[in-house]
């Protein structure tokens, strides 16, 4: 019975001195990682070497990619036009969120894969969400383009859950689920998108078309119309406009919007549809 006691106060001791696992440091992650680290602040961690803005611009023309220690209220006072900000945006760098303040990676390449850095190296904590939801709603576009539909939807999905606001990863995400035949899902994605921005091109081109695909007629025309206005230069939804009129009950509107398309486009599988939708709405207006 002695031994039972000693042993569960050995247990008990060893326990409560235990020190609790320590959060990992961002600076100790990324510490092997190439690059130049510099820092905008006098404090600035081990293995960074301080510098001014101009010191930054020098080793970005030498091709370097820079790790840059710029807390925000010290990069607002040496960046006081606001300048030095608008060229990290330009170089797409890539900003982490800190206990000390904010970092920076400007890649050596603005075309680099950031997401791929982010992702290989477990870094994806310290990013600023808004940012990496951007990097995935463009992993998601990179896939949609390449018909890796489910992978993109995929991508995009990860960008919502980081950014529910994101309109480009709602836009994307109904064009991949159009693309698989999910045109009520993307009819809700695409609503967000419009209602968040209505002046977006595509946002209101791919609502209209959702709509034809679920054969709700009426509702297509407007976002359609919206489309060509946005973009007069370019006539494709006004067939589609067309199609909604037509098989909504209204072919003569139908046909003059028919009428002004053809004379805008020049693809001749575009001309054929042109034509065979003139003989449909003629037939059913007589």
């Amino acid at each position: 019975m002695r031994f039972h006691w000693l042993l569960f106060l050995t247990l008990f001791l060893l326990t409560a001195c235990a020190s609790p696992a320590e959060e990992p440091d961002f600076f100790q992650a990324t510490a092997s990682l190439p690059g130049a680290r510099l820092s905008l602040a006098a404090d600035a961690p081990a293995g960074f070497d301080a510098a001014t803005i101009p010191n930054v611009y020098f080793h970005r023309k030498q091709g370097e990619a820079i790790w840059l220690f710029a807390p925000e209220a010290i990069l607002a006072a040496q960046d006081d036009d606001g300048s030095f900000r608008a060229w990290l945006r330009a170089a797409r760098a890539v900003r982490f969120q800190t206990d000390g303040g904010d970092v920076y990676w400007i890649p050596q390449d603005r075309d680099a894969d950031a997401l791929g850095m982010i992702t290989e190296h477990g870094l994806e904590a310290w990013a600023d969400p808004v940012q990496l939801a951007a990097l995935w709603t463009r992993r998601g576009d990179a896939l949609r383009k390449e018909q890796a539909f489910d992978d993109a939807i995929q991508a995009y999905d990860r960008a919502l859950s980081l950014n529910p606001d994101q309109v480009d990863a709602h836009v994307g995400m109904g064009a991949a689920l159009l693309a698989v035949g999910r045109a009520e899902e993307a009819l809700q994605h695409l609503l967000l998108a419009v209602a968040e921005a209505p002046e977006h091109y595509w946002a209101q081109r791919l609502l209209g078309n959702a709509y034809l695909h679920l054969y709700r007629y009426a509702l297509a025309v407007g976002p359609l119309t919206h489309a060509y206005l946005l973009r007069p230069e370019t006539p494709d939804p006004l067939i589609g406009a067309a199609l909604g009129l037509g098989r909504s009950g209204q072919p003569e509107k139908a046909l003059l919007v028919l009428d002004k398309a053809a004379g805008l486009v020049d693809d001749p599988a575009q001309q054929q549809a042109i034509q065979a939708l003139r003989e449909e709405f003629t037939r059913s207006k007589d």
